[in-house]
């Protein structure tokens, strides 16, 4: 079953439907390789010939989240990106100047947040982290210019 198929049953066993513009939502999502805004999926999903409009995708994007199939990432020009909820808890490397993504697998906070958690009385039940610099690609093309 495609990751797209699985996401339709999730939203439905949660009694929500799945409209063609969430359809085309989670398939663009699915096809990207790094977050996405808002405006960024409207324009792809109108590239699909979709009919949809960016209050639309703006309005579905809020229910993909509170039904936890999306997530919402960090934000690049004060804009919140989004992209599927990952199936593996990892953090992300983000270049600041082609948004490329690479994702951490081992997590350094698990035992930070249970030590703070216990320290200040609080169950900690999800965290992030998302370190932005430059990739070497980047970086090379700044020093030949």
């Amino acid at each position: 079953m495609d990751r797209v198929k699985k996401l339709s049953s999730k939203l439905q066993a949660q009694g929500q439907k799945m409209t063609k513009q969430r359809r085309a939502i989670l398939e663009v999502l699915s096809a990207s390789d790094k977050p996405l805004t808002a405006e960024e999926i409207f324009l792809l999903v109108r590239e699909r010939k979709e009919n949809t409009s960016l209050t639309t995708v703006y309005r579905n994007l809020k229910k993909l989240f509170a039904a936890g199939l999306i997530t919402r990432e960090g934000f690049h020009d004060d804009k919140a990106q989004f992209q599927l909820l990952s199936d593996c808890h990892c953090h992300n490397l983000i270049c600041l100047n082609c948004r490329k993504v690479v994702k951490i697998d081992e997590c350094p906070l698990s035992s930070f947040a249970k030590t703070v958690g216990e320290r200040e009385g609080f169950t900690i039940t999800e965290h992030r982290m998302e370190l932005y610099g430059y990739c070497s690609d980047c970086l090379q093309r700044a020093k030949k210019e």
